[in-house]
């Protein structure tokens, strides 16, 4: 038979007062580490997970939606968090935001599992196995929005591979044979999806990739060693569209002309992709797809108790959207 552990055992355990547990449960900003360290590992110790049905009541009067995402220098985050602010708050709900240190991906796991959020809605993050974990054990409402590689969890996203793979098709179209890629790789994130998607694709189709994957702060220095190459590519593609943005201002800062020179194609479509001064070449969702409303509603439909029979967890087919960064392989 199971033990039931409760925070009286996990305060005896830390020699803490059980006032205490509660605090670095659910206002850790107010203790001090040496506290936090000595409780979160009794808590490690006993497993101990509030319990579900008595946090429901708690956190049903909240009025709080939890948004849990990487790094807001990353436009697909400050985008998430943007739109869905918005859409919560017009239905009457504050938001609090957890972001994902790189550095330590699983930390920000424990923090919000112990949110008295009514509902949690996850933007693009790399995952930790123990991390989805906590939010399972929580008791807390979840739905993923932009990643799509938690096919056992409610999500709703482009589907990233499938976007890797429309921009290898492209570009093999256009008879570029040597391609360049930045960003993702190193990691599951969104990212690295469409990455391993236009890998994918690209080989099979016998195309040459010189890919500068994962996270790099010198960007300059990354395009200068790519267009060193005595077989430099003629096309450059990238997991966003604001790295292909940079790549673009690399190039032109360097004389090269876009796109007689090197076509660049980014991912996301992202509003500044269209403007004239851009006009990049991407791939993202139909117009009519909004999957940052739809994730919201999704979620406030769970925290209302109305648990529908749809699975939800839709991979949304990628568009192709031609612009002037891009034309056929000249050379």
């Amino acid at each position: 038979m199971a033990i039931l552990v409760s925070s009286v055992d996990v305060a005896k355990l830390a020699g803490v007062s059980q006032a205490t547990v509660s605090r670095v449960m659910n206002n850790p900003e107010k203790v001090n580490a040496e506290t936090f360290t000595k409780v979160n590992a009794a808590i490690q110790e006993l497993n101990y997970r509030p319990n579900a049905a008595a946090r429901s009541l708690i956190s049903r009067k909240s009025g709080i939606v939890a948004l849990l995402c990487g790094p807001l220098e990353d436009p697909d985050n400050a985008e998430f968090s943007a739109r869905s602010i918005a859409y919560a708050q017009e239905k009457g709900f504050i938001t609090e935001i957890h972001i994902q240190d790189p550095t330590q991906p699983g930390t920000v796991f424990e923090a919000i599992s112990r949110s008295q959020a009514e509902g949690i809605l996850v933007g693009p993050i790399t995952p930790v196995g123990t991390g989805i974990a906590s939010l399972k054990n929580s008791g807390i409402p979840f739905v993923f929005c932009g990643a799509d590689q938690h096919g056992e969890h409610r999500f709703v996203s482009l589907d990233n591979a499938a976007s890797g793979k429309l921009a290898a098709d492209y570009l093999n179209n256009l008879s570029h044979t040597v391609v360049g890629w930045v960003g993702g790789g190193r990691n599951e994130s969104h990212h690295g999806t469409r990455y391993r998607g236009f890998l994918e694709t690209a080989k099979s189709q016998g195309m040459k990739i010189c890919s500068a994957a994962g996270a790099y702060s010198d960007f300059d220095g990354v395009l200068s060693a790519m267009m060193a190459r005595k077989d430099r590519p003629t096309a450059i593609a990238a997991a966003t569209d604001a790295l292909a943005a940079q790549a673009i201002d690399f190039l032109i800062a360097y004389g090269y002309s876009i796109p007689e020179d090197m076509s660049v194609l980014g991912i996301g479509n992202s509003p500044q992709s269209a403007m004239n001064y851009l006009s990049l070449t991407t791939i993202g969702l139909p117009p009519d797809r909004d999957i940052f409303k739809e994730a919201v509603t999704e979620l406030l439909a769970l925290i209302h108790g109305d648990f529908p029979n749809h699975s939800f967890n839709e991979r949304i087919e990628p568009e192709l959207f031609i612009r002037n960064s891009s034309a056929p392989n000249q050379k």
